[in-house]
């Protein structure tokens, strides 16, 4: 799956990606058709089992935040990484950075870099323009991706209050258990 730049890629298109990353990334809960939100280069949506914000850079690499259970950011690009590996990453803004890890995961029959959320994470990129990624490769290759950040303050914020509002997935669709029900004849 292969994901345009936000520009180019026509409004009506938006669904569709991020439903499908949604679904691949967890093929079991439904695809998000609640809540659809754009804010500025961001895109938000959200169901009752996830949500996910995202955007795109020139190079046709998706950048966001999903949450299900828990919350991960991710990277999803053409370069490949090995299931299960972890990839030292450089993370920058205007105001400064640090050093994490992404770990490449299976969804569906992609391979994306994730790591968890956190705090200081999003206190980085808080009220910042862009955010630039720095991935230590096999070798001493680096991959370098630069993201907008305009818009992900809202998009971000939203996916993660969402999770408020998630079933839990054995209980979607369930039945109360415990009582009795009368059924009048």
């Amino acid at each position: 799956m292969r994901i345009g730049r936000p520009r180019q890629t026509s409004l009506s298109a938006w669904p569709v990606v991020a439903g499908l990353l949604i679904s691949a990334l967890s093929p079991t809960l439904a695809v998000a058709q609640n809540l659809t939100g754009y804010y500025d280069n961001w895109i938000l949506m959200a169901d009752d089992t996830m949500s996910l914000a995202l955007t795109t850079d020139d190079q046709e690499a998706a950048f966001g935040l999903v949450c299900g259970p828990e919350c991960y950011f991710y990277i999803e690009s053409r370069i490949g990484c090995v299931e299960g590996r972890d990839y030292p990453v450089a993370i920058e803004t205007g105001t400064g950075g640090y050093a994490g890890v992404m770990t490449c995961k299976p969804a569906d029959r992609e391979l994306l870099l994730m790591m968890p959320q956190d705090e200081r994470f999003l206190k980085l990129i808080a009220k910042q323009d862009h955010v630039r990624l720095t991935i230590d490769r096999n070798g001493g290759e680096t991959s370098r991706f630069r993201f907008s950040l305009v818009g992900s303050e809202q998009a971000i914020g939203i996916a993660l209050a969402a999770r408020a509002y998630f079933k839990p997935p054995d209980a979607a669709g369930a039945l109360p258990t415990g009582g009795s029900v009368e059924i009048d004849k």
